[in-house]
């Protein structure tokens, strides 16, 4: 994306989210963001980052206590099937 593509986007805001536009753009000029990581803010990424809330929240996640739990269950779940005959 260009300068003048970002520009045309400003044109086209609703005057609505002309400020959660400018908080964002202010937190990257001014260092709080890093550019490299503003596709975390993207709609997309955040409605990801709502759905993995929501499935902590409802209990449809697996933590582990430690790395190595973590690749236990990890190499578990990629053995083969017929590993075991």
């Amino acid at each position: 994306m260009t300068k003048a593509d970002l520009h045309e986007l400003v044109d086209r805001l609703p005057e609505g989210a002309v400020d959660g536009a400018a908080i964002l753009l202010e937190e990257i000029t001014d260092g709080r963001i890093d550019p490299e990581q503003a596709w975390f803010w993207t709609r997309e990424w955040q409605a990801k980052e709502r759905e993995a809330d929501e499935d902590l929240a409802a209990g449809r996640a697996t933590t582990y206590e430690s790395d190595e739990e973590f690749l236990g269950a990890l190499e578990a779940d990629m053995k083969p099937l017929d590993a075991d005959s």
